[in-house]
């Protein structure tokens, strides 16, 4: 018993052009009806496309199938078991930490979204940046590939961010750095270790989230008045840190989490 190529195809929910693919390949030698030319399978045929299709459904690349079908030794063939298992779960762990990563921006997304000019009272949870100083972005990146021990790649946790001091004057200096961003880390496998780096974080904090602004007066004016309004006794540091980016605008707008230091006798 023979079949057409067009009932193979259907049989194995495959396309025709996939089966002529196999054919040029090597895989398949259908023979072809003397009289009309077509393609007609038997069962030696259906046998290596089961198997075929096994060993693609699995993942094995076709120059490792035409090893397999050359002749491969049996013990060759579990090595490359073990090696493809290797792959698959190195596969499942980047693909795990990739989507950690989306449900953890997701959640920081749609907070700014939700408390942009709203307040609530939190800690501040904790970043990174360096010891000596706030505004050289160059030395930061090497202080932070270097101190900063984790298998992660970095960018996904870099954050712009800014911190100010109302005690020191009505205007005070607007100061812009880098810092590495804990908050992002959830469920990640990221351990902040670090020499030259040195902690930021606070128990409890007004928080909100504001556009970014050169001017800290202005940008902040909201949270000052309601601080003042609500009685609420902030010690003067401000710390604010990236959220979102709107591209949709020239240039493009800056969104930050804002995280006003309350004092301890409250």
């Amino acid at each position: 018993m023979t079949l057409s190529i067009g009932k193979v195809a259907k049989l194995f929910g495959i396309s025709t052009e996939t089966l002529r693919y196999y054919e040029q390949a090597g895989f398949l030698s259908p023979k072809k009806n003397r009289e009309n030319g077509y393609r007609e399978y038997d069962f030696e045929d259906l046998f290596l496309l089961t198997d075929l299709l096994f060993y693609r459904d699995i993942g094995i690349p076709i120059k490792d199938i035409q090893s397999i079908f050359g002749g491969m030794e049996v013990d060759e063939v579990s090595d490359l078991i073990s090696e493809k298992k290797q792959e698959i779960h190195a596969k499942i762990e980047r693909l795990t930490d990739s989507l950690t990563k989306l449900e953890n921006w997701e959640q920081m997304h749609r907070e700014s979204i939700e408390y942009l000019g709203r307040f609530d009272i939190r800690p501040m949870p904790v970043a990174l940046r360096r010891k000596t100083s706030y505004d050289d972005y160059a030395k930061m990146l090497a202080t932070f590939r270097r101190d900063a021990r984790t298998e992660q790649d970095l960018a996904f946790f870099l954050t712009f961010s800014f911190f100010c001091d109302f005690s020191e004057g009505e205007d005070p200096e607007l100061h812009r750095y880098i810092s590495l961003d804990k908050s992002v880390a959830k469920n990640l496998p990221f351990e902040f270790v670090s020499t030259g780096l040195v902690e930021e974080s606070a128990p409890r904090c007004l928080f909100t989230v504001v556009r970014y602004k050169h001017d800290a007066r202005q940008m902040l004016t909201p949270l000052l008045e309601y601080a003042r309004e609500q009685r609420l006794p902030l010690t003067g540091q401000i710390y604010g840190r990236q959220s979102i980016v709107y591209y949709g605008a020239e240039p493009a707008q800056e969104y930050y989490r804002i995280y006003a230091l309350l004092s301890a006798e409250e």
